[in-house]
């Protein structure tokens, strides 16, 4: 589990360096509050998706494989529910910061495969 919550600060950092980055780069502020919250919703989702996943332990290898599937699929509605609510309650939002940032968070994983 150790190794998750390095995962998901890596996601922290990137997340905080592409609202610094968008701040820098964009005329407004609501470039930066759309890269948090792309960003908050890829490691948000990845901290549930953790948290579900490894709950089940380390029992017989199909209830592992099943709570895997459940956790993703957890995941997965709230990632939908998030970008929804983000698209619907944020009026200014910036869609390019938002999906890059989100993008990036996900590219974290990848990366962490490089160094595992």
């Amino acid at each position: 589990m150790k190794s998750v919550y390095r995962i998901i600060g890596a996601q922290i950092a990137v997340t905080l360096a592409a609202a610094a980055l968008a701040l820098l780069l964009g005329d407004t502020v609501h470039a930066a509050y759309s890269a948090l919250i792309g960003g908050s919703i890829g490691f948000s989702t990845a901290w549930i998706y953790a948290r579900r996943a490894f709950a089940a332990g380390g029992e017989e290898p199909r209830e592992v494989v099943k709570a895997h599937y459940r956790a993703e699929a957890l995941k997965l509605a709230f990632t939908v529910v998030l970008f929804a609510a983000a698209v619907v309650l944020y009026e200014d939002v910036s869609t390019l910061p938002l999906l890059l940032t989100y993008i990036a968070t996900l590219a974290v994983y990848w990366v962490a495969l490089l160094f595992a």
